[in-house]
Order: C-alpha cells, then sequence, then structure tokens
C-alpha cells in the first residue's frame, strides 16, 4: 500500500468498508475530487452481504397487488420512501416479477 499522500498523483489511500454502489457511488465521488488541495484515493472492502428478505417483500408485494400505496384516501400509504441502492434493487425485483404476474398494472407510478 502507498504511504499516506502518495497514491495516483499524490492522491491519500482510504478504505471504504462498504460494496461500491453501481453505476455509482457517491462516496468515490466525494473522496476522488480535489478539494483544497487534497484527494483521497478510495478503495472498497465489502464488510456485509445482503440478502432479500421475503416476509418484507411479501408485505409490499401484498401492498401493490391490493393498491395499498398511493394518494387516494384508500390508500394505506402515500408514498414509498428509499433510503438505499439496496431498497431500489429490492423494489426493482418486485416490478420485474409483477410484469409477469400482472402487478405491475396495480403500480400508478403517477399516483405515488
Amino acid at each position: 500500500m502507498n504511504s499516506i499522500g502518495n497514491g495516483a498523483e499524490g492522491a491519500t489511500p482510504i478504505l471504504l468498508l462498504k460494496t461500491k454502489s453501481i453505476p455509482n457511488d457517491g462516496y468515490e465521488d466525494q473522496f476522488s475530487s480535489k478539494e483544497n488541495g487534497i484527494c483521497y484515493e478510495p478503495a472498497f472492502v465489502p464488510v456485509l452481504e445482503h440478502i432479500y428478505l421475503e416476509e418484507g417483500l411479501d408485505i409490499v408485494r401484498d401492498l401493490l397487488r391490493k393498491k395499498q400505496i398511493g394518494k387516494v384516501a384508500s390508500s394505506k400509504y402515500g408514498g414509498l420512501i428509499f433510503t438505499s441502492q439496496r431498497a431500489v434493487e429490492a423494489f426493482a425485483r418486485l416490478v420485474e416479477e409483477g410484469k409477469g404476474a400482472r402487478l405491475l398494472p396495480a403500480i400508478d407510478f403517477n399516483n405515488i
């Protein structure tokens, strides 16, 4: 490993204890940007492994099938908030599987 300050073009090598987000990683962008003459060379070290929790996916799947997420008065929830790339990936999985199971027509993206 390079000594501090002697990475690529004088960048300081740093470890980010996370999986690199695709297609872009905000941490990489932030730390790779030169600011006040300081630049870092991030290296990603995955320390967690995620798995989809079927119980949670079943809840969201059921809410989508029953049209319980939206702005209409009969909805149980007024919307969805994605707090991570993993949450987006899980939702995308539901959308993909719903295309064949006719779940997708229940999703009115203009009404969420």
